[in-house]
C-alpha cells in the first residue's frame, strides 16, 4: 500500500493547510466603509490607514456643523417672530394713547440676522398663541380683547399732603399765595385720584378708530370739592399719518408740562394749557428714524371746563360774565423731533432734541353793569376781547439720566388758557391783559424707579388793573420713587411768591408729599 501510494503525483492531491491569518482580517485590496454606520473593526483587525480615516472624521465634522447651522437658523426664525411681536405689542400700546403716534421701532439686529440666515431660517414660524381675552398687569390696569378691539382700564388712588406756611388757593391745589395773615396749615387731598379708559377698534379699511377718557375726582382747579369729572373724554381714528380726534381734550397751545406732583402742573405760575371741548387734526411725517414732525390744528370752546362759572343772579349788578363770542378758538402747534427714538431711565423712549412752536387766537364776550329790566330781561355794558397767544416749548435729553425741558409764551387775554394768573380783560377798563411768562426744569433719573426735578415757573400781568394779581411764581424740587410697579412715593418742596397790585408780594413754603397706588 506504501508504494502505491508513493507512486501517485503529488499535484493531483488536495491538501488542506491551515492559514496563518485570522479569519477576521479583510481580504487584501478591499477599501474600507466611510460611513458612520458601519460597524467597528473587530479587535483583531489590523491599524486602520491615516488617510482613510482622515477622510472619515472629516465627513463626520462636517455634518455635525451642518446639525448646528441648522439649528442656528431655526433658533434665529424663532427670534425674529418674538421681535416682530414685540413691534406689534409696541405700536398698539402707543395708539392706547392719547398723544401723537410715534415711529414704529426700528428693526431689532436679531431680526436682521434672521434674514441672513441659511434658507431653513425662512420657513414659516408656527403661529403665535392667541392671547388672553382678559389680562392684568400690575400697575398697567387690566386689558379686555374681543372682535379684534382693545379696551384698557387702569386708576390711580393719589393721596397729597399739604403743608403751608401760608393759606394758599386752593388747599387741594396750591396756585396763588392767599393776601390774607399767615395761617399756617395741613391739609390732606385725595381729589387728583384718576380713572383711564383707552379703546383701539377693529381697523376699517386703513383707518383705526379709538378712544380715550380720564376722569379725576377734582370738580375744577379752584374748587376744594369732589366730582368724578371727565378732564379728557374723546374718540379718533387714525392711519399711522392722519388723525381726527372730537371730544373733551387737553389744549393744542402750550401741552408741554413740567414734572411736579399736583396736577395743576403750575398753572397761573408760568405753565398755560388746560382741557376743553375741541376738535383736532393731526398730520405727522418722518424722514428716516432721526427726523419726525407733528402738525396739529384744531377747532376749541373758548371757555374752559377747568374754571368754575360764578354767577350769582341776587347780585346782578356787582357780577361780570364772560362768555363766548359766537367763534371757536384757533389753535395750533408744530412739533419737530431730531435724534432716534432710545430707551431711557425711567422706561422712556426719547429723541435728543424736541422743539415746538404753538399759537392761539379768538375772541371772548365780557358783559358789565347787568341790569334787570324786567323779570326775564337783562340789560349789560358789552365789550369784545381779542385772545391771543404765542408759545415756544422744547425739550433735550441728555445721555440717559438727564433732561431739560421748558417752555416759553406771551400774549393776552388768557385766562381761560391758565395764564395771566386767571384774568383775562381789566375789569375797570375791559381791555385784554397782556401776559408773558415761562418755565424751566432740570430732571434726573438716578435710576429707573427714581426721579429728581427742580424748576422755576414765573407768570406776568402787569395791567391787570386795581386789586388785581400783577406776578405769581414758583421754584421746586421734588423726588418721586417707583418701588414697584403699582405703588409710588413722592416728596415735593415749593417756594411760591405772589405780587398783588395793593397788598404787595406775598409768599408761602409748601411742602407736598404723596402716596400714589395704580391698579
Amino acid at each position: 500500500l506504501w508504494l502505491v501510494l508513493s507512486a501517485l503525483p503529488v499535484a493531483a492531491q488536495p491538501v488542506e493547510v491551515p492559514l496563518a491569518l485570522p479569519a477576521c482580517r479583510a481580504a487584501p485590496g478591499l477599501p474600507a466603509s466611510a460611513s458612520p454606520a458601519t460597524p467597528a473593526t473587530p479587535a483583531c483587525a489590523p491599524p486602520e490607514d491615516p488617510l482613510v480615516r482622515l477622510e472619515r472624521l472629516e465627513q463626520q465634522l462636517q455634518a455635525s456643523r451642518q446639525r448646528i447651522a441648522d439649528q442656528q437658523a431655526q433658533l434665529a426664525a424663532e427670534t425674529a417672530r418674538q421681535d416682530a411681536l414685540a413691534q406689534d405689542l409696541a405700536l398698539l400700546r402707543q395708539q392706547l394713547r392719547p398723544a401723537a403716534a410715534q415711529p414704529a421701532p426700528a428693526v431689532a439686529p436679531a431680526a436682521v440676522a434672521a434674514a441672513q440666515a441659511p434658507a431653513a431660517a425662512a420657513a414659516t414660524p408656527a403661529p403665535a398663541p392667541t392671547p388672553e381675552p382678559l389680562t392684568y398687569t400690575p400697575g398697567r390696569g387690566f386689558t379686555l380683547r374681543a372682535g379684534g378691539a382693545t379696551l384698557q382700564l387702569g386708576a390711580e388712588a393719589r393721596l397729597l399732603g399739604f403743608s403751608t406756611s401760608r393759606f394758599t388757593i386752593n388747599a387741594g391745589q396750591p396756585l396763588v399765595v392767599s393776601p390774607k395773615d399767615p395761617a399756617a396749615s395741613y391739609d390732606l387731598s385725595a381729589q387728583q385720584s384718576t380713572v383711564t379708559a383707552s379703546f383701539q377698534g377693529p381697523k376699517w379699511g386703513e383707518w383705526t378708530p379709538g378712544g380715550f377718557a380720564l376722569f379725576t375726582l377734582q370738580d375744577n382747579l379752584l374748587a376744594e370739592g369732589y366730582s368724578f369729572t371727565p378732564v379728557a373724554f374723546v374718540g379718533e381714528i387714525s392711519n399711522g399719518r392722519w388723525r381726527f380726534v372730537a371730544g373733551q381734550n387737553f389744549d393744542v397751545f402750550a401741552p408741554r408740562d413740567p414734572d411736579t406732583l399736583p396736577n395743576g402742573r403750575l398753572a397761573s405760575s408760568g405753565n398755560p394749557g388746560a382741557y376743553r371741548p375741541q376738535f383736532r387734526v393731526e398730520h405727522s411725517f418722518r424722514k428716516g428714524s432721526d427726523f419726525e414732525g407733528l402738525l396739529q390744528v384744531a377747532g376749541s370752546a373758548p371757555i374752559t371746563t377747568a374754571l368754575p362759572k360764578n354767577l350769582d343772579l341776587a347780585t346782578l349788578p356787582d357780577q361780570e360774565l364772560v362768555e363766548d363770542n359766537g367763534w371757536p378758538n384757533a389753535e395750533a402747534r408744530f412739533n419737530l423731533g431730531f435724534g432716534p427714538l432710545v430707551e431711557r431711565a425711567g422706561g422712556r423712549r426719547l429723541r435728543a432734541l424736541e422743539l415746538g412752536v404753538s399759537g392761539v387766537v379768538g375772541q371772548l364776550r365780557v358783559l358789565d353793569n347787568i341790569r334787570a329790566t324786567a323779570p326775564l330781561t337783562l340789560v349789560s355794558d358789552r365789550s369784545e376781547v381779542t385772545v391771543w397767544g404765542a408759545a415756544l416749548d422744547g425739550r433735550l435729553a441728555i445721555g440717559r439720566s438727564v433732561g431739560l425741558s421748558g417752555e416759553l409764551y406771551t400774549g393776552q387775554a388768557l385766562g381761560e388758557y391758565m395764564a395771566g394768573i386767571f384774568q383775562t380783560y381789566n375789569r375797570a377798563t375791559n381791555a385784554a391783559v397782556p401776559t408773558s411768562g415761562g418755565w424751566v426744569q432740570l430732571s434726573v433719573h438716578p435710576s429707573d424707579q427714581l426721579r429728581l426735578a427742580v424748576g422755576y415757573a414765573m407768570d406776568n400781568a402787569t395791567e391787570a388793573g386795581l386789586f388785581s394779581l400783577q406776578a405769581n411764581s414758583t421754584a421746586f424740587a421734588n423726588v418721586v420713587w417707583d418701588v414697584n410697579p403699582w405703588l409710588q412715593l413722592g416728596l415735593e418742596g415749593n417756594y411760591k411768591l405772589t405780587t398783588y397790585d395793593t397788598f404787595g408780594d406775598k409768599n408761602a413754603w409748601v411742602v407736598i408729599s404723596e402716596v400714589l397706588f395704580r391698579l
